[in-house]
């Protein structure tokens, strides 16, 4: 675990936000130097606390792309293989371990049928993948 001040979490929560907000605004909303941030966010990434910064899709061009889950039931007690495999596919967005039947649930998304498809093949296609179950999600509603 590591250990992160006041100024980490609030830098944190502020990204989480809005991940592109410049270094200087942020360092005015937590009132330390641009320089204090920078250092901070290398810091944060160095320590792999911050893994990446990404974009969130606006809800007009989530309703041209195919979002779905498929859980994975695994032949061994070892996930270290399949998640690392699953990572490197661009349309896994997800990983997630699971208690019950399933061991994993990946949330993907895919910019047809087609390649939903494709995918689901590869991920059947793993040699630690038992048994695959997948759903495309419908309709989403925020609380």
């Amino acid at each position: 675990m590591v250990l992160m001040d006041d100024i980490d979490k609030r830098l944190l929560l502020l990204l989480t936000r809005d991940a592109r907000a410049s270094a200087a605004d942020l360092a005015r909303a937590l009132s330390v130097s641009r320089g204090t941030i920078q250092n901070r966010i290398d810091k944060l990434m160095r320590l792999r606390v911050i893994e990446k910064f990404t974009i969130e899709v606006g809800s007009g061009e989530k309703d041209n792309q195919i979002s779905a889950f498929a859980l994975i039931h695994l032949k061994a007690d070892d996930d270290t293989v399949v998640k690392a495999s699953l990572h490197r596919l661009e349309e896994v967005s997800k990983v997630s371990t699971l208690s019950g039947t399933f061991d994993l649930v990946i949330e993907l998304r895919c910019a047809s049928l087609a390649r939903l498809d494709a995918v689901l093949d590869q991920v059947r296609a793993m040699p630690d993948v038992a048994d695959t179950q997948s759903h495309i999600r419908l309709r989403t509603w925020n609380n």
